[in-house]
C-alpha cells in the first residue's frame, strides 16, 4: 500500500475522530449548562438549549456519515471519549 492510499484511508478516520471529540466536548459542556437551567426552573431556555445541543451533535454525525462508515464510527468514538472525560471531570468535582 503506497502513502497516497494510506492517506486516503486514514484522512476520514482522523477527521471523524477530531470532529467527534469536538462535538462531544461541546455536547457535554452544554449538557451541564442544560442541567443548571432545568434545576433553576428555566424550562423554556433549557428546552431550546436541549434541542440545539442534540441538533448540533446529530448534524456533525450526519456530515461524518456522508464521508463514510469509518468517519462516522471514528466520530462516535470521539463522542465517547469526550463523554468519558466529562464523566471523570464531573466525578472529581463532586468529591
Amino acid at each position: 500500500m503506497n502513502s497516497a492510499a494510506l492517506l486516503t484511508l486514514l484522512w476520514p478516520l482522523g477527521c471523524g475522530l477530531l470532529a467527534g471529540v469536538l462535538a462531544g466536548s461541546l455536547h457535554f459542556h452544554l449538557l451541564a449548562r442544560n442541567v443548571r437551567l432545568f434545576t433553576a426552573g428555566r424550562v423554556g431556555p433549557a428546552l431550546l438549549l436541549q434541542l440545539a445541543r442534540l441538533a448540533a451533535t446529530a448534524t456533525v454525525l450526519v456530515a461524518l456519515a456522508r464521508l463514510g462508515f469509518g468517519a462516522v464510527l471514528a466520530g462516535l468514538v470521539g463522542v465517547l471519549l469526550a463523554r468519558h472525560r466529562a464523566v471523570r471531570r464531573a466525578g472529581s468535582a463532586a468529591s
